[in-house]
Formats: structure tokens, sequence, C-alpha cells
């Protein structure tokens, strides 16, 4: 199949390109309309009517800042309007094939609020896939991770520390993606891996990992780490801010679940995470 993949340079846009190449399907290289346009139907219309054969679209793309290269609410247009656009799109297009990647998060942050109206408005229109933590080659997050996996000492927030979530190897991911592309049934996949643990812990199993003794761990204040949340804010250096935040304040798990690809995903420590 020929595949449009939107976000086709993002940690998961990437290894969905690998995917695909790997499973035979060719993808799609058109030139894309401006991102500020990206909330209106007439904008991907053409590009997918001249394009020609196109099978399908994956749309895998975001940010966790609301503001980036003077656009504002970025988050609600990448997440929210510009998805449910291209639903628009491929359907007055005769697209039947559309993946669409979300996220499973909670809280209130305008990240979560634009994960969840991207669902609702897409819900019956194109598979939904909503991740818990990513991890593998390329994840800034993951990176992170693994880069506090070396410290002696391991500084976190309390909430952050304790936040449960449930990773999955991105290439199992982009595999579950692919696969659900091959079928046109409308499915929502809560992508989660085997198992839950708190953030502390996964640190410790990578620390572990490496063959280095635990960690000292040092809980910082609330007001320190709210204030590093809007440097990260102001400063855009790393994945650390007020989104970040808000989103290890609240758990991202699921019960295991049936997934695309039929068989059992792999560990989350099976693999590099940076």
């Amino acid at each position: 199949m020929n595949i449009l993949v939107i976000g086709a340079g993002g940690f998961i846009g990437t290894h969905v390109r690998h995917a695909l190449a790997d499973a035979g399907h060719t993808l799609v290289r058109p030139s894309l309309p401006p991102v500020t346009t990206w909330d209106r139907p007439e904008a991907w219309r053409p590009l997918l009517a001249d394009v020609a054969g196109v099978d399908g679209v994956v749309y895998a793309a975001g940010c966790l800042r609301d503001q980036a290269g003077g656009v504002t609410n970025l988050l609600d247009l990448l997440h929210h309007r510009a998805p449910a656009a291209l639903a628009d799109a491929c359907e007055a297009t005769g697209i039947r094939r559309l993946v669409h990647v979300s996220a499973l998060c909670g809280g209130i942050s305008a990240y979560a609020r634009s994960k969840r109206a991207g669902e609702v408005a897409l819900a019956g229109r194109a598979c939904i896939v909503r991740p818990s933590l990513v991890v593998g080659p390329g994840g800034v997050s993951s990176r992170l991770l693994d880069q506090l996996a070396r410290l002696p000492w391991l500084p976190l927030p309390a909430e952050v520390a304790r936040c449960r979530v449930q990773p999955i190897r991105v290439e199992d991911l982009a595999a579950g993606i692919v696969q659900a592309l091959g079928s046109e049934a409308l499915i929502t996949w809560t992508a989660v891996g085997p198992e839950a643990a708190p953030v502390a812990d996964w640190i410790a199993r990578r620390r572990a990992a490496r063959g280095r003794c635990p960690a000292r761990a040092i809980a910082l204040p609330g007001a320190l780490t709210r204030a590093s949340a809007r440097v990260g804010d102001l400063l855009a250096l790393g994945p650390w801010c007020s989104t970040a935040l808000d989103l290890l304040a609240h758990d991202s798990t699921a019960p295991a679940a049936p997934t695309p690809l039929g068989r059992p995903l792999r560990d989350a420590m099976q693999g590099a995470w940076a």
C-alpha cells in the first residue's frame, strides 16, 4: 500500500516509516500544506487527491508546548482540529484507512484536553492509538530517563517518582500501527506494555541493567519543581515543562488487551532507550 505519514520526521513517525518499509509498503512523500492551514479540510483534499494511489494515512504529529514558530493554540491545532480536518478530507477522497496517534494521559493540561478532544472528533472515523510512555531510540522522554539512570543521585519530584507508567517499545508500537492500517476495522488500541511500575522504578531498572548500584533518591521540593517546569516553558531545551509535570502527576496505565500485532509485546527493557 501507499501510505502518507503526517509527522514522519518525529520519534514515532520515524519508526512507523521503518515498519512500513519492512512490511513492503511505500511511503508517500508529498509537500505538506502550511501547518496553520491544517485545520481546514480543503488544505488536505488537494494533497490526498493529487498524489496517486494513497491507500492510507497515519497521523502522528504532536508536541508538548502550546506555542511554537509563532503559532498559538498549537496543541489544539495539532491534536484535535488538524486530525479532524484530515479525517474530513479522507472521507471526501475515499480514503478509508486512517490511523490517529493520540496518548494515554490524564490531567487538565492543554495537552491532555487537546488529545481527548481529538479522540472524540475521530471516534468512528479512524483507528485511534493511545500509547502510554513510548521508549526506544530517538525518544526524548526515554533518553531523559536513560540519562537519569546514570546519576548516583536521583533527584525527582515526588509526583513524578510515584507516577505509574506502562512503557511500550516504539518498535512494537510502529509495527502495530502498520498492522492496523491493513484492516478497515476502526479499533481503539490502548497501546501499553506488559508491565506497569512507577517512573522511579523504571529508572532503577535501567540503572541496574547497566550494572550500577542503586542510586540515592532525592525528593525535590514542590516549589522548586514548579519553578523548574516554568523555566522549561521558557527555554524549551528538553521535554521538561509545565505540561510534562502535569502529565507525570497522573498515571498512564491500562489493563492488558489484544494488540494489532497478534503477539505478546516485548518488555520495555529489551532494547535501547536512547
